[in-house]
């Protein structure tokens, strides 16, 4: 068995291959994942069986693919180009984005959680004035109990608000979703720069990453991973991705 397990944080941008011109390249996107070596991958911008990408199940694709198990939490029913329904119900299936987490081994058990803000809504138009503090999109939290070589580990990934008092808000309420004790990660794109996460969740460790965004010349960190009962011996950026985001990679072990 190996002594560490990598976890790997990934705003997969819906299948956009950037460095292919924009145009959706899932199978692009499926060879990044593979060639990131990692035992489970966090997704974030992830699309269920919209029109803007070809009505294909994304993570059921990118899971047959590698081989892998999956899990998929819609934030939304409908589309965040469009219009959408908050879901405060079990998923009845159909168009959706959300967040996922693919894993190598097996994942045990999963549960989503929908975080505070946002609701149903429409997409602001082209050329429309902006309106401060307005964040309408739904945001949800996905946590798995996974199998990875240093043992089963609970993984939440969730995607949060730009706006940053309402960020802070759903990452306390994402982190509730973890068990009383065991090792847990939390990870994800949470639009948050680090000096923001400082005190927010005290009984986690924050790992301070190298900077994800944009891609092609990154400069903030807004993709994190937290911690707990966990030792982080590595934490790395991907060079090499399709989304504006680059993969973070953490490598993991139990402490003792």
């Amino acid at each position: 068995m190996r002594r560490t397990a990598t976890l790997v944080t990934y705003n997969l941008l819906h299948g956009l291959h950037l460095g292919g011109g924009g145009a959706l390249d899932l199978e692009a996107a499926a060879r990044t994942i593979a060639d990131l070596d990692a035992d489970v991958v966090a997704l974030q911008e992830v699309d269920r069986e919209l029109p803007r990408t070809g009505g294909v199940d994304q993570v059921a694709v990118l899971a047959k693919a590698l081989g892998w198990s999956a899990v998929f939490a819609p934030a939304l029913l409908g589309s965040p180009d469009g219009s959408w329904v908050a879901l405060d119900r079990e998923d009845p299936g159909g168009p959706a984005y959300g967040v996922a987490i693919l894993s190598r081994m097996p994942i045990r058990d999963w549960h989503r959680r929908r975080l505070p803000g946002g609701g149903d809504g429409r997409r602001r138009r082209a050329g429309a004035p902006s309106r401060p503090g307005w964040d309408r999109e739904p945001r949800t939290a996905l946590a798995a109990a996974v199998e990875t070589p240093v043992g089963q580990v609970s993984v939440i990934t969730t995607h949060l608000s730009y706006l940053p008092w309402r960020g802070l808000r759903q990452l306390r309420a994402a982190a509730r979703l973890s068990p009383d004790d065991g090792p847990c990660a939390l990870l994800g794109d949470l639009n948050l720069p680090p000096g923001a996460l400082k005190g927010t969740l005290p009984s986690w460790q924050h790992h301070v990453a190298p900077p994800t965004y944009p891609a092609w010349e990154p400069r903030m960190r807004i993709d994190h991973v937290l911690t707990r009962e966990l030792h982080v011996s590595g934490l790395r950026t991907w060079p090499y991705g399709t989304s504006d985001h680059t993969p973070l990679l953490a490598d993991v072990a139990v402490p003792g």
